[in-house]
């Protein structure tokens, strides 16, 4: 993966599948919420595949998640590779 936000992408992805986790729902539950097959989620965890924002909040929304949840963790973590502010 190469973006210049790869650790606060890596955040990202670990916190959905630690909230699908601990909803105890697996790769396919979720797919199927979505209509979509499980290889869908399959490649979104195993960062094959990035999401858009809509496709994020939908599965916030399967996940029983305020979205602003993860991006709260997302803003403070630390990335080295990150564009200094203006």
């Amino acid at each position: 993966m190469k973006t210049i936000y790869q650790q606060r992408y890596q955040t990202l992805i670990d916190c959905l599948i630690s909230a699908r986790k601990q909803a105890k729902l697996t790769q396919a539950d979720i797919a199927h919420q979505l209509g979509k097959p499980q290889s869908y989620i399959a490649k979104i965890e195993g960062k094959d595949r990035k999401i858009d924002v809509l496709e994020y909040v939908e599965i916030c929304e399967v996940l029983d998640l305020q979205p602003s949840e993860i991006i709260k963790i997302i803003e403070n973590t630390q990335n080295q590779n990150t564009p200094s502010s203006r």
